[in-house]
């Protein structure tokens, strides 16, 4: 078949870093850094014609919110020394 090939760019890149983001959240039971996990792989796709200022400032956002969505260290501490 003669189709073209697509381009491997940035953009896939960060859309697995957000899946990978998303499921260190799932481990943790996390629901809202799994939802911001998420939204930095959706708003990586390429058929999205965002400017790069754009994309900038929601990825901004998304991690900031990933951030604030992690428990206390103390409470990971717990979970993983009771294997629960």
């Amino acid at each position: 078949m003669n189709a073209s090939k697509a381009k491997f760019s940035w953009h896939y890149y960060m859309m697995a870093l957000g899946t990978l983001l998303a499921l260190l959240g799932a481990t943790l039971g996390s629901s809202g850094a799994i939802v911001s996990g998420l939204s930095i792989a959706i708003i990586s796709h390429p058929k999205l014609n965002l400017s790069l200022p754009v994309r900038a400032v929601f990825y901004a956002l998304f991690f900031a919110f990933y951030i604030i969505a992690f428990p206390d260290p103390n409470v990971v501490r717990e979970m993983m020394a009771n294997n629960t």
